[in-house]
């Protein structure tokens, strides 16, 4: 390693604009091996590392996994990323500056993670910008509609495959009361929240008697509060609607709603072949949610069940509105029609996406997805 002046002021931003636009050779990673970069990975746009699913050559090492950029190396344990396990995928760290004694950075997973010092400057990149063939395809007059809309329906079939186990095991109506709670822990409760419905099954919810003037969603919300304390649930850092005490008060007035009483713990005869993402608001469940719960829990266990028909499903699934574009599927977005067209218009697209993405644009499988017509001419 060698003494380098800090870099100019310039965004992080910018440093990432040079990492996927191609940095320009030749790269040298601060342990002295060179460095080749066959796939940049695709921008998350969300938590965790900047760019996912990248394929790099480090001196005849073939490594794949994340990108992490900080403008001083720094930046890695200043934002806790030593601790964090999202940061565990992490195969490379790029920075404007190594303002520190090592040329590796660590995790707490034991892995040391090279360093990739990217100075900073405004040389054009070379190889020029990538273009994915899928962009070069929509702006040539291509619509990606058909095909996002079969590999969502192929989503919503392997999510009911996913399921199908739990449905055999312990019925339909515990699957789907665990998928709901599932759904509503989100990203930072939903292992804690699918433990809850272990511990506490619906079955023996629904015996929950409640007292004299006590609503049932009281007595629900009572039951599932009082069974939540041993796990580990996160509370820092969430939006108030987002609390875990906030989730399980609107799963208590779902289930209450799905299950009236008197109800046995099977499908609910509330959810009929009509059903609409409006079967799962209440006061807490708001329209994207509600949209996320019929996309993760009511539709699939519904096929895996045969509780529905099947024609039912795939019409109700179609007629889903997005929810809202993940982060991590903006980059895809810009490529297949930007502001202009957008192309994740309804549920069952936005999951097309996310199949796309996980399938073909995360494993440096670019160009060979139903959206890339070939032979194209593409510039790398």
């Amino acid at each position: 390693m060698t003494a380098r002046p800090a870099p100019a002021r310039f965004p992080e931003s910018a440093l990432a604009a040079r990492w996927a636009a191609g940095a320009p050779g030749p790269l040298r990673l601060e342990d002295g091996r060179p460095l080749r970069i066959i796939f940049p990975g695709t921008p998350a746009g969300g938590s965790g590392p900047d760019f996912t699913g990248a394929i790099l050559d480090a001196g005849g090492d073939l490594l794949r996994g994340d990108v992490e950029l900080h403008l001083l190396a720094s930046g890695w344990r200043d934002h806790g990323h030593a601790a964090d396990e999202a940061y565990a995928g992490v195969v490379l760290h790029v920075v404007a500056r190594n303002d520190g004694p090592n040329a590796f950075t660590f995790h707490r997973s034991g892995r040391l993670i090279p360093v990739l010092v990217l100075e900073p400057g405004s040389r054009p990149a070379f190889p020029p910008p990538f273009t994915p063939p899928c962009a070069i395809a929509t702006a040539r007059g291509q619509d990606p509609s058909p095909a996002l809309e079969r590999m969502g329906l192929r989503r919503l079939r392997a999510k009911a495959a996913r399921v199908s186990p739990a449905v055999a095991a312990h019925g339909p109506g515990q699957a789907l009361y665990a998928l709901l709670l599932e759904t509503l822990g989100g990203s930072a409760n939903r292992e804690p929240f699918a433990a809850l419905a272990r511990r506490l099954p619906l079955a023996l919810l629904l015996e929950t008697a409640p007292l004299p003037g006590v609503s049932r969603t009281l007595a629900f919300t009572a039951a599932l509060k009082a069974a939540a304390p041993p796990l580990a649930l996160r509370r820092a850092g969430l939006r108030p609607m987002a609390a875990p005490a906030r989730r399980l008060e609107s799963a208590a007035s779902l289930i209450a709603r799905w299950w009236p009483e008197g109800s046995v713990p099977g499908w609910p005869p509330a959810l009929g072949p009509s059903t609409t993402w409006m079967a799962a608001s209440v006061p807490g469940i708001g329209r994207s949610a509600a949209i996320e719960v019929a996309v993760n829990a009511i539709l699939p266990v519904a096929l895996a069940s045969g509780a529905l028909p099947e024609a039912a499903i795939e019409d109700a699934w179609r007629a889903l509105p997005s929810p809202g574009t993940y982060g991590r599927l903006t980059r895809l977005q810009s490529w297949l029609g930007g502001e202009a067209a957008p192309p994740f218009t309804t549920a069952s697209r936005l999951q097309g996406g996310l199949l796309l993405h996980g399938d073909y644009c995360s494993r440096g499988a670019c160009g060979r997805c139903p959206l890339s017509s070939a032979p194209l001419a593409v510039s790398h």
